[in-house]
């Protein structure tokens, strides 16, 4: 019987050798247990942007125009006429920077073309009314010029969202805005009479100012496409506060409404 009772308490010392030996997973520090994981929503409106821009007046820079002076001493009767030409579309570049979640400022460079054509009809002298023949002496003067407008505008804009919201989102703009006339060429050809025409003189134009100041203001919308490029229609209005050619009849526009679109990354 002695044994047996052996036999059994052999047994159960042999299990339970085995359960001792397994020791209980020590727990793990706080620093080491798996922090949660933040989640930072995408920019929609990105920090810095920069990309390219397409703008149509709608307005023509140089618009058509018609003049009439008259002086008795010395005796001149001049008509001139203005035919504005038609460049609307201009391009440029493009740059943001977002400045809260609902403001960035925006700069721009654009190049444009304009040109025009006047006409000057200078009668000198006077007219007798008892002949059929006009005895003033007439002169034909034939401008044709062209120049390019470099415009840097720069704006403060407000968006509809916050930067981190996804969407489309529209926005306000409002700021000033530089305009530099450069690369003035002119060909000036004069007629006196019935005799041969002069061509050419190239002297170039002088403008009324070479640089304008004006204020713009406008608005838009951004959307996003599926790579991320984002597309920014937008209408603008300029009021100038001066004329680039201011002689005669070639006046140039004061108000400019253009449609644009930017393609930013």
């Amino acid at each position: 019987m002695q044994k047996k009772l052996s036999l059994v308490a052999a047994l159960l010392s042999g299990v339970a050798l085995p359960a001792q030996s397994q020791n209980p997973p020590a727990a793990q520090p706080a620093a080491e247990r798996s922090a949660p994981q933040v989640l930072h929503s995408p920019a929609y409106v990105r920090r810095i942007s920069a990309g390219a821009t397409l703008s149509v007046l709608c307005l023509r820079v140089v618009p058509d125009g018609y003049m009439n002076t008259v002086t008795t001493s010395p005796a001149v009767d001049t008509l001139y006429t203005t035919v504005g030409l038609l460049h609307r579309v201009g391009y440029g570049v493009t740059a943001q920077a977002a400045i809260k979640e609902r403001f960035a400022a925006n700069a721009s460079l654009f190049v444009r073309r304009a040109g025009y054509q006047m006409q000057s009809d200078i009668y000198q002298g006077t007219d007798n009314p008892n002949t059929t023949a006009d005895e003033r002496k007439h002169t034909v003067r034939n401008e044709d010029t062209r120049t390019k407008l470099f415009d840097f505008p720069v704006v403060v804009r407000y968006y509809g969202k916050d930067r981190h919201e996804a969407g489309p989102r529209w926005f306000i703009q409002a700021g000033g805005v530089l305009r530099r006339v450069s690369r003035i060429k002119t060909a000036i050809d004069t007629t006196v009479g019935s005799e041969q025409t002069q061509c050419c003189d190239l002297t170039p134009a002088r403008p009324a100012q070479r640089t304008v100041r004006g204020f713009v203001g406008g608005f838009g919308v951004q959307l996003i496409d599926p790579v991320g490029i984002r597309v920014v229609p937008e209408v603008r209005y300029t009021r100038w506060a001066g004329r680039t050619f201011d002689s005669f009849a070639t006046r140039t526009q004061r108000n400019q409404l253009e449609a644009m679109i930017s393609l930013t990354f």
